[in-house]
């Protein structure tokens, strides 16, 4: 019997004034696997890194990956997230691994691929992943899609399938993915979203900055001052929605870290309660690390934030906006409560708080939002997806708060 498991462990940004939009972004990642344990077989081995940052669609090689890239439309068979798709595959101490967000996103970093990244993993008796395709086929809504594939069997003859797929909604020239202190890294997008780019850089210490870009023109950024990390984001708006374009990590005169080992992981289903309050933690630990004075927890919009979080649940989608409710949690908390508060908003979901906490913080647009430098207050709201079926995901709603007017209090309505 085939078992197919899945995640899209999402998450947007969004700054608010209410109405005006800021900075917004889809992460992909995630996935896990399960079923009987066994010995390996076979396993795929780690391949070379790669100097460049870049897309790198080719021909196909016979056999799984043509199949795979010909069922899907717009598919294209990419040698960089193909690699990726081995390595995640290799590091997999079992089969009951769990794909985190900060290994995926190590994993991606080492091989140079400069999108976001779904994963889709199956096991069965070695059989072509059909199901996989069916859950592929509309993922990228008209653009290129990406496809890199792994496989690894086991003694027992059961196969664990892992596909991983990036929605290419740009063109990017190539970009060194090792830089040199003060070294400079120039970037060029070409893509026919309209209304303007942003490039979104946060470096391993410090605020994170946001850079004006034009289609088609080379951005040159030299912020590149310490060793260490820097991610990149680059984001645009498109039809009244932000989408992030690249995201990928430049390493200043620093290895690549290892990205280890997945260990087996049994979890047990979440407890939104207590996910709320270690994502409240999470916050705060990281706006000490960027020398931010921490949020305090502002109760009386924590509700509007957690039946956002229930309808994105419900809907199972990562959304600012739902349908019945346009205004989102801003239009709910100003109907609550005066005066008006301005939002920095995120939104995630994921299979605990660690890892709603890891996709906010690795997308520069997401972490601007966390690091608001003017906000005193933050309301987060947790729910529980309603699935029997599978392990239930937290959906995750963060509000950091500013209040330039005073701190809102309730409406009083006479009945």
């Amino acid at each position: 019997m085939d078992q197919m498991f899945g995640a899209n462990m999402g998450g947007w940004g969004q700054r608010s004034r209410w109405g005006a939009l800021g900075a917004a972004a889809l992460l992909w990642a995630g996935g896990c696997a399960g079923g009987p344990r066994g010995a390996p077989v076979t396993a795929v081995s780690s391949t070379p890194r790669p100097a460049e940052v870049r897309f790198r669609p080719a021909d196909p090689p016979p056999g799984h990956d043509a199949r795979l890239v010909g069922a899907i439309p717009n598919a294209r068979w990419d040698a960089g997230l193909d690699r990726a798709a081995e390595e995640l595959v290799a590091r997999m101490a079992g089969r009951d691994a769990r794909l985190e967000p900060r290994l995926t996103s190590r994993v991606l970093s080492m091989v140079g691929y400069p999108a976001q990244v779904r994963t889709f993993t199956l096991i069965n008796g070695g059989a072509f992943p059909e199901a996989i395709i069916e859950e592929l086929i509309n993922v990228g809504e008209g653009d290129p899609v990406d496809i890199g594939l792994g496989q690894r069997c086991w003694g027992d003859g059961l196969c664990l399938w892992l596909v991983a797929a990036g929605v290419a909604r740009a063109s990017a020239d190539p970009m060194p993915r090792d830089l040199p202190i003060d070294g400079t890294l120039s970037v060029r997008v070409d893509t026919d979203r309209l209304g303007e780019l942003r490039l979104f850089l946060a470096g391993p210490d410090g605020p994170v900055e946001e850079l004006e870009m034009s289609p088609g023109v080379s951005r040159h950024v030299d912020r590149f001052h310490g060793p260490g990390e820097y991610r990149v984001e680059v984001v645009a708006d498109h039809r009244g929605v932000a989408q992030v374009l690249l995201l990928f990590s430049v390493f200043v005169e620093t290895p690549v870290p290892d990205p280890g080992r997945l260990a087996v992981r049994d979890l047990p289903p979440p407890d939104p309660v207590l996910a709320e309050a270690e994502l409240y933690d999470a916050l705060n630990a990281v706006r000490a690390a960027h020398g931010l004075r921490p949020v305090q927890p502002f109760a009386l919009f924590e509700t509007p934030a957690r039946e956002h979080s229930a309808l994105m649940a419900a809907a199972g989608a990562v959304r600012h906006r739902l349908p019945g409710r346009p205004g989102g949690v801003p239009e709910a908390a100003t109907n609550l409560a005066l005066p008006r508060a301005n939002f920095f908003e995120n939104v995630a979901a994921a299979y605990t708080a660690d890892e709603a906490a890891a996709l906010v913080e690795g997308s520069p647009g997401h972490l601007r939002n966390l690091l608001c430098e003017p906000c005193t207050h933050a309301s987060i709201g947790v729910a529980l997806e309603p699935v029997l079926s599978r392990t239930p995901r937290l959906f995750v709603t963060w509000e950091l708060l500013e209040f330039p007017q005073g701190q809102p209090l309730r409406i009083i309505r006479e009945r």
